[in-house]
């Protein structure tokens, strides 16, 4: 245990450190923060170039990018070029936001993916499988700025139980989270159910039903307990991908999350801003895929983590 949570730490760090070195070129290479930040608020050459020596982005690329990664490993991020406070605050009062909808995304993703997917296994080839197998193609094949406007459409615009927009009021959280929802819900839908066929033709299976073993045991304590194993793991994938698929969410329904602020981030060239949310989102990912591993561990114990 101690060696893989050694490894796991140690392969953490490489992953943090990758993705904060390419977010840090990627933007610093596309162009000037600086000038394209004042340029619009029609500063001069003269005032640009003061600002930019204040704030070190007169100095050569990679002076900049050492000094990023040494005060980044310290928790300093800089200093937002838009707000011009600390870039680390300004995401973490963001994070409850995306946590809040990413976890609601998570809930009804389990709650409603694994009754369907049961249910798609035990009646294969019926009409109800087909119905939840069309059901789950469609999620997986739909855009997420397709599934948001249509939603809107139909609970805010026509029936007008649910807020459009924001994070205000009661049900705020639930057409985003729906809609953030449904690709991995479809996708464990289907994982499940082949998962759980798969497993039904295994040979202690076939066993239990030949001692008269009722179907809801064989079910549950055989087919299920033994097909949820793959189904873990890509679940705690999907809460990685809840994170960043919530930056399209966030924008269509203006809610004030982490995916939201990288976006404006970026719109107003707020490099250390921008930098400082991905790196918070990618610490948020590995740290998922970490107890994903252990939970894995847990449920199969023939699994060794050494």
């Amino acid at each position: 245990m101690t060696r893989f949570l050694i490894q796991r730490l140690i392969l953490a760090i490489v992953v943090v450190f990758a993705v904060a070195s390419l977010t840090f070129f990627a933007l610093n290479l596309s162009g000037d923060p600086i000038s394209n930040a004042l340029s619009s608020a029609g500063a001069s050459e003269e005032q640009i170039a003061e600002v930019r020596q204040q704030l070190g982005y007169d100095r050569p690329i990679l002076v900049q990018y050492a000094d990023f990664i040494a005060s980044a490993a310290t928790g300093d991020f800089g200093r937002s070029i838009y707000y011009g406070e600390e870039a680390l605050p300004l995401v973490i009062d963001r994070l409850p936001y995306t946590i809040l909808l990413a976890s609601v995304a998570m809930l009804i993703t389990i709650v409603v993916a694994f009754p369907l997917g049961v249910a798609a296994a035990m009646f294969r080839d019926r009409p109800i499988d087909r119905a939840i197998v069309t059901f789950a193609a469609f999620g997986q094949s739909v855009p997420i700025f397709v599934v948001g406007p249509i939603l809107i459409l139909i609970f805010s615009v026509h029936l007008g139980i649910l807020p459009v927009s924001g994070a205000e009021g009661r049900g705020s959280v639930i057409l985003p989270a729906l809609t953030l929802s449904l690709y991995p819900l479809a996708r464990i839908t289907r994982l499940l159910r082949a998962s759980m066929l798969e497993v039904a033709n295994s040979e202690y299976v076939l066993t239990a039903r030949a001692r008269g073993a009722s179907e809801i045991r064989v079910v549950l304590r055989y087919i299920l307990r033994n097909a949820l194993l793959p189904v873990l793991t890509v679940l705690g994938l999907q809460l990685g991908n809840l994170l960043g698929g919530a930056v399209i969410v966030e924008t269509v329904f203006a809610w004030p999350g982490i995916g939201s602020f990288t976006r404006d981030a970026l719109i107003n060239s707020d490099f250390p801003l921008a930098q400082t949310a991905v790196i918070l989102i990618a610490v948020a990912v590995v740290v998922v895929n970490v107890l994903t591993d252990l939970i894995y561990s847990l449920v199969d114990p023939r699994i060794r983590l050494s």
